[in-house]
């Protein structure tokens, strides 16, 4: 295998870099003229009051299941079932060591809290 004599390199000129004037177009032709302030409408839906309907776990999903056990497995002095919160709910569900996660627990919360609702475990109080 034969390799070419090795030469110095030269090096090349810097690229001339090209700048091109373009004219300021607005990016939409939308005419806002200040961004609204966002609005305290509640507490936050973390903050939302639930309920215990009493219904028992029927669902596939475990963590649903998790959720629903340690509310009706509770006591009364840990969580009340008549209301709570969900941040009281999932708090108390990783204390106990029922809904083992390796996310965030409150987003699993607000993950199935239209479900649980909708079925019938749970009602906002």
């Amino acid at each position: 295998m034969q390799t070419a004599p090795s030469t110095p390199s030269k090096k090349r000129a810097p690229i001339a870099t090209v700048t091109k004037t373009v004219a300021a177009k607005p990016l939409s032709k939308a005419k806002v003229t200040a961004v609204p302030k966002p609005t305290k409408g509640s507490k936050g839906s973390a903050r939302t009051l639930y309920k215990f309907t009493g219904k028992q776990a029927e669902c596939k999903t475990p963590q649903m299941t998790a959720l629903i056990t340690t509310v009706n497995e509770c006591k009364k002095t840990e969580l009340d079932s008549a209301s709570f919160t969900a941040q009281d709910l999932v708090s108390l569900a990783v204390k106990k060591g029922t809904l083992t996660t390796g996310q965030d627990p409150l987003r699993i919360f607000r993950f199935y809290a239209k479900r649980l609702v909708d079925e019938g475990y749970f009602a906002k109080a």
